[in-house]
């Protein structure tokens, strides 16, 4: 006999499937939400990103452009207000008074142009994209600029004042021709003034600015060569009188000898003391000369190695970063092009 029990029925497979299949359904939709979110994230991201770099391309480069083109002026009316009062005359510390208020405002634009800088680095010099590495090669450039004008700037009293008389420095002393009686007397000015100068000179090869620190080595060593000059120049001047007494002893020598109809071994050797001589007479009027003329072609160059700092010098660093930096601006600006065409 078969019993069944009447209080349970036997469920059917479809029915069990159900919460399953809600269940997958939960998952499915929560599955859902996130990625729909995290595609929501990912457009914001890159929606900011976008507009960091149309704005570092837009806002910040200009920012930076204006500020930087304020540097230049400052320094000129700087340079011009201080050298108008050295010419007033003034003395060096009274002509650092009268041209302080030009001084404070170029540096305040200079760190107007270093703040504007730092705005633009902040959170895109990594070297590790392209933006990055664009960012970073021009704000080296930028650096080396503000150091160049900053040491322009800050350097200029100890260059300006090298030649005045009222300085340390005091570099018009080794125009010393005039002054002195021998070639001696000229050697021994020289060095005295020498001394202070070339110290002088040497304090500005620590300068920001490569102009005046490659004039500190090239001044320094006219110097140098002009104190060898002297040197050689008066030591001939010396010789010169040593060999008129041995002239006068060879004559003496040769006028005795033939008196005396002195035999012809000793004739020879008062002939061969001669050759001597008049060899050594050549090789030191040969030294002199050649010292000489560098003496007076050092000297004579020496205004115009002062001139040519900023003549020259300065002129073509500073044309050389008004090329390089709208260069890599626009470098820049063509990374940044790609940058955002690739979204």
């Amino acid at each position: 006999m078969t019993y069944e029990n009447p209080g349970v029925t036997p469920e059917p497979a479809r029915s069990r499937r159900r919460p399953v299949i809600l269940v997958t359904c939960i998952v499915l939709a929560v599955l859902a939400i996130a990625v729909g979110a995290l595609v929501a994230v990912n457009n914001f991201a890159g929606q900011q990103k976008a507009e960091s770099l149309s704005a570092l391309k837009g806002d910040r480069l200009n920012a930076l452009g204006d500020a930087r083109g304020k540097v230049q002026p400052a320094a000129n009316a700087y340079l011009a207000a201080y050298k108008k009062a050295r010419n007033a005359p003034a003395s060096r510390e009274q002509a650092v008074k009268d041209s302080q208020k030009e001084k404070d405002e170029f540096q305040q634009a200079s760190k107007s142009a270093r703040s504007a800088l730092q705005e633009l680095k902040s959170g895109n010099d990594s070297v590790d994209t392209p933006v990055g590495v664009a960012v970073h090669q021009l704000v080296e450039s930028h650096e080396d600029y503000f150091d160049y004008m900053e040491g322009l700037v800050e350097s200029y009293p100890q260059f300006e004042g090298l030649f005045r008389d009222d300085d340390a420095a005091r570099c018009n002393g080794l125009f010393v021709g005039s002054k002195a009686s021998t070639l001696r007397e000229r050697q021994t000015l020289l060095a005295q003034a020498a001394e202070p100068c070339r110290k002088a000179a040497s304090d500005l090869l620590q300068s920001k600015n490569n102009a005046y620190v490659e004039f500190a080595r090239t001044f320094d060593n006219k110097v140098a060569e002009l104190q060898e000059r002297a040197e050689v120049t008066a030591k001939g001047e010396e010789n010169y009188a040593g060999f008129v007494r041995l002239k006068d002893d060879l004559v003496k020598r040769a006028d005795d000898a033939e008196a005396r109809n002195a035999p012809e071994a000793e004739v020879q050797k008062i002939a061969d003391d001669a050759k001597a001589v008049n060899a050594q007479i050549r090789t030191n009027r040969s030294e002199f000369d050649f010292a000489a003329k560098r003496y007076l072609a050092g000297v004579k160059e020496m205004p115009s190695t002062v001139e040519n700092v900023f003549s020259k010098e300065v002129s073509a660093d500073i044309k050389h970063f008004d090329a390089v930096i709208p260069a890599r601006e626009q470098i820049l600006k063509d990374t940044i092009d790609v940058e955002l065409t690739t979204k």
